[in-house]
């Protein structure tokens, strides 16, 4: 016929596309990510986790796997254009931009180091230049420098607008010299500036008033549609609606709100008609039907720290052996990353929480999901009174991720007396409300 491997190819991936935008007649209100992985060695890792990366307790975390073929397909829900991200092997997030009713396709190359990957599909073209311009300045957000959050606002809020500028420098002069095109420029500024917020939003300043004046200065524009595009801005708003409730119920009716409204964890409901897309509220707010069902989680090999002894389980579900080694506790979960700033300042800032309640029969356990192990050499240490695990097979932790429904770091779940497991209602380490929480449960 004369075609060449690269044409036909690229029919396959149109063909492919194609199809998996439209079967079972895809919804508008979704998006399919379909894709495939090459040069898969026989033992590699056979999951990849599709993260809708909506700040709802709807959120939804889907784990494909990888076929015979070395594809695989997943349809997450999608009520607006915004960034989520695709994720194969500890740290490979791939960020991708979608409106409702897109299809995308990721073709991942396992045999590279660092692991190559490339986009195609629905915004294929900004999403390929997009995706690999913010692992490039991903590291420039490693070192950001805040003042403690107790100082006064007049204090922390000059320096952090200098982190802002700082970084905010050095994404310019990058999207300058690659010649970025302004949609990806206005996507990765926004991604500057709500990646060192989400650093700062545990800004307690010198009581409420303040809180309030940092978390809605202008520099962050909460009320600005446009900044619902990246997946870091609904933190933002969720700290502010924690602490303000009446603040977002005077918000202008729009994306920023919805979101406001979503990231309430059903604290604040509010009618249907306040929202402005309906089918959003109808997702957020229907009856959901939740089953956290520790023993469906697939069994990997992963490293305990216990007081001063550290040691390997082989082929082990994680949650399960805790359950038999401490039966009848009540155990208090930890989801956490080692390059989750807010994660580590929880955990730092808890220290007092768990030495309070160390001779009670409740268990703190810590459990580090995506992380890289000699991070965690150097983090684990400095935190007391918690049994820790550490995660090191990826696809054992995407099945966690799932099974519990992880939509960010750090999560906290209760593992009762009875071995159910529940989210809803759990505070986090560093919520006030936690010691009367833990309390309750003696």
């Amino acid at each position: 016929m004369g075609y060449s491997k690269k044409i036909i190819k690229s029919l396959f991936l149109s063909l492919f596309i194609a199809f998996s935008g439209n079967v079972s007649g895809a919804a508008v209100d979704s998006v399919t990510v379909a894709g495939r992985i090459v040069n898969l060695p026989a033992k590699g890792a056979r999951t990849v986790i599709v993260n809708e990366c909506d700040i709802s307790d709807k959120s939804e975390r889907k784990v494909a796997e990888v076929d015979s073929a070395r594809a695989f397909m997943a349809r997450i829900p999608f009520s607006f254009g915004h960034t989520f991200t695709i994720n194969y092997k500890k740290r490979l997030f791939i960020n991708v931009y979608a409106e409702p009713g897109d299809s995308v396709f990721v073709e991942i190359d396992a045999s590279k180091k660092p692991l190559e990957f490339h986009i195609s599909g629905d915004n294929g073209t900004m999403n390929e230049e997009y995706s690999h311009a913010y692992n490039d300045l991903s590291t420039i957000y490693h070192g950001i420098n805040l003042p403690a959050d107790t100082v006064p606002l007049t204090e922390y809020m000059p320096v952090f607008k200098s982190e802002v500028a700082r970084t905010g420098s050095i994404v310019r002069d990058y999207v300058e010299k690659n010649k970025i095109s302004q949609d990806v420029a206005m996507l990765l500024c926004l991604d500057n500036l709500f990646n060192i917020a989400n650093q700062a939003i545990g800004f307690r300043g010198r009581g409420l008033e303040e809180q309030l004046a940092f978390l809605t200065d202008p520099i962050f524009g909460i009320e600005n549609a446009e900044n619902a595009k990246v997946m870091i801005f609904p933190y933002h708003l969720s700290s502010l609606c924690a602490r303000f409730p009446e603040y977002v119920k005077n918000m202008p009716k729009g994306v920023a709100r919805d979101l406001a409204y979503a990231s309430s964890n059903g604290e604040i409901v509010p009618e249907r008609s306040e929202f402005a897309d309906t089918a959003y509220y109808d997702r957020i707010y229907g009856d959901a039907d939740v089953n956290l069902e520790v023993g469906s989680i697939k069994s990997g090999d992963v490293v305990v720290l216990e007081g001063d002894s550290i040691y390997t389980l082989k082929r082990q579900n994680p949650l399960e052996w805790v359950m038999k080694k401490y039966p009848g506790c009540p155990i208090y979960l930890d989801i956490s990353a080692t390059w989750c700033g807010p994660c580590r300042a929880a955990l730092a800032s808890s220290e007092g929480v768990r030495e309070h309640f160390k001779d009670s029969e409740i268990v703190f356990v810590v459990c580090w999901l995506k992380s890289d192990k000699e991070s965690w050499t150097m983090v684990a240490p400095s935190i007391h009174n918690a049994v820790q695990i550490f995660v090191d097979d990826d696809d054992l932790a995407n099945r966690m991720m799932s099974t519990l429904n992880v939509n960010g770091f750090p999560a906290y779940y209760l593992i009762g007396r009875d071995g159910g497991i529940n989210h809803d209602g759990v505070p986090g380490f560093k919520d006030p409300e936690l010691p009367e929480f833990l309390r309750s449960l003696k």
